[in-house]
């Protein structure tokens, strides 16, 4: 079964800049890191980024949904880590563990308008 099959929801493939702030169970200040989203869909984000995480690092995302003028920000776990061929750089799958009933609302909606305008 390939990867695209075993996808439980609708992808919408679009670059926005996010934000990630590192959860440490140090409880130190917060680690800051800055990717590109590549594709993203109601459960989570596939970004582009220069940093490799671990599988299961945890992150604050702020992901800006410039034409409707509104940030999704919710909590999300790397999933899985590739690195590109031109090197240095690198694919993550980010799974959303705690995004609000709102933030949902407004990913749902933006991802299924997006996808049904194409």
């Amino acid at each position: 079964m390939s990867q695209r099959e075993k996808r439980r929801e609708k992808r919408l493939d679009e670059e926005n800049k996010v934000v990630l702030r590192l959860i440490s169970d140090k409880g130190g200040q917060d680690e800051v890191y800055y990717a590109f989203s590549e594709d993203i869909s109601p459960g989570g984000i596939k970004v582009i980024t220069d940093t490799p995480f671990s599988v299961k690092t945890r992150f604050e995302v702020e992901m800006p949904l410039p034409k409707e003028k509104r940030i999704i920000r919710g909590v999300a776990e790397v999933r899985w880590v590739k690195s590109r061929p031109e090197g240095e750089i690198y694919e993550m799958g980010l799974e959303f563990v705690e995004l609000d009933q709102q933030n949902k609302i407004h990913l749902l909606e933006h991802v299924y308008r997006k996808i049904m305008s194409s």
